[in-house]
């Protein structure tokens, strides 16, 4: 219990970054958990050689409740393609389930610079945000699923909602609006999450660098402490996301990833 108390007011505050970052960007959260997360088991002595595993597994299991938030704020305002959403969920479940094997059998120390560089990856891409046109869907329908594999795989492996590669498949892949997107994107996002953090607690059970209060790889104080502040936001950036232009903020947001990529690759 000593690290919820000593952690909380900053778990708190992570949470209600990440609710807001999801609901406006469909991007799960787990973009701005996982470093931060990283950061606050080092400070509490957790072991080096876990503590990514343990920051991204435990970063999962809150995307599935702050996307369950978001979807459900999407859905009122119509936001939600469920069609599409059914399409990519044998997929997703599949990769995220390979993902979640593939990080817990890597070395702590190439996990964090492989996301590190997909958090520069992303800080540009966000960073040179530009209006994405709608269309006709044009992926074939059997194609979906394939492409949930993938989608699902890279997002358990760092940690994330799978809203950073799948709104803009949604968006140029299958034609859907941006803000449609979003919200598709976040319901894709929930079972995702779970099975990523499912195939975490799994993979680390028996680890003997755990600290107490772990389930395998998931640390459900951080857990807690997180979703208490996200479970506030997401709504708020659900509003944003429907109200405003989002570009100018994505730069920002862009602009802040790349500076974290290049201090976790740098550490």
């Amino acid at each position: 219990m000593a690290m919820l108390t000593t952690h909380l007011p900053a778990f708190l505050l992570c949470g209600l970054a990440a609710g807001l970052i999801a609901g406006m960007f469909g991007v799960g959260g787990g973009i701005i958990v996982v470093p931060a997360l990283l950061f606050l088991f080092h400070l509490d002595g957790v072991d080096p050689l876990i503590a990514m595993q343990l920051a991204v597994g435990t970063s999962l299991a809150t995307i599935v409740i702050t996307n369950i938030s978001a979807t459900w704020a999407h859905h009122q305002r119509d936001g939600v393609n469920w069609r599409l959403a059914r399409l990519y969920l044998s997929g997703t479940l599949i990769g995220a389930w390979i993902g979640s094997q593939l990080a817990a059998a890597m070395s702590g120390k190439l996990l964090i610079v492989l996301f590190g560089l997909f958090e520069i990856a992303v800080g540009i891409k966000m960073f040179r945000a530009r209006p994405q046109p709608s269309g006709a869907r044009r992926l074939p329908d059997p194609l979906t699923p394939a492409l949930g594999i993938v989608i699902g795989a890279i997002s358990s492996l760092f940690g994330i909602g799978g809203g950073t590669l799948s709104v803009p498949s949604l968006t140029l892949l299958s034609g859907l609006p941006m803000r449609q997107a979003v919200g598709t994107s976040s319901a894709i996002g929930v079972p995702l999450a779970l099975i990523g953090a499912l195939g975490f607690a799994h993979a680390g059970w028996d680890n003997p660098a755990l600290p107490d209060a772990a389930l395998g790889f998931f640390h459900p104080l951080a857990f807690v402490g997180i979703v208490a502040g996200t479970l506030v936001t997401t709504h708020l950036g659900v509003r944003l996301a429907h109200a405003l232009d989002p570009i100018l903020l994505k730069k920002g947001f862009g602009l802040f990833l790349f500076v974290v990529g290049v201090k976790m690759i740098l550490k």
